[in-house]
């Protein structure tokens, strides 16, 4: 039967000191790509070039007569936001209950 040898305390400090630094760097490079890929991001997106409020009611014209098209933009207004009352009342209920998330 083949024994193990036993670690020593300076071994589990190495191992400890290696699992630190991989873990130190591991978080510095993931911290490099999420700055490198938001300035890419930043650096080839260019936002938007018109309004976009304005091209809610466009409508495209075509005449018979001629085969240009013309767009106007109409203002649509803004919708309100209404509250409205409960169709139904609030129950109240005793005793004991189970509520399941459908989890095995």
């Amino acid at each position: 039967m083949n024994s193990t040898k036993r670690t020593t305390p300076a071994d589990r400090s190495r191992a400890l000191g290696r699992l630190r630094a991989l873990t130190v760097g591991t978080a510095l490079a993931g911290m490099a790509a999420v700055g490198a890929f938001g300035t890419l991001a930043a650096a080839s997106y260019s936002g938007h070039t018109s309004d976009p409020a304005a091209d809610v009611g466009t409508t495209t014209t075509i005449s018979s007569s001629s085969t240009t098209n013309s767009t106007t933009a109409a203002a649509t207004p803004t919708p309100t936001a209404t509250i409205r009352p409960a169709t139904t009342n609030a129950t109240t209920t005793t005793g004991g209950g189970q509520v399941s998330t459908g989890g095995s």
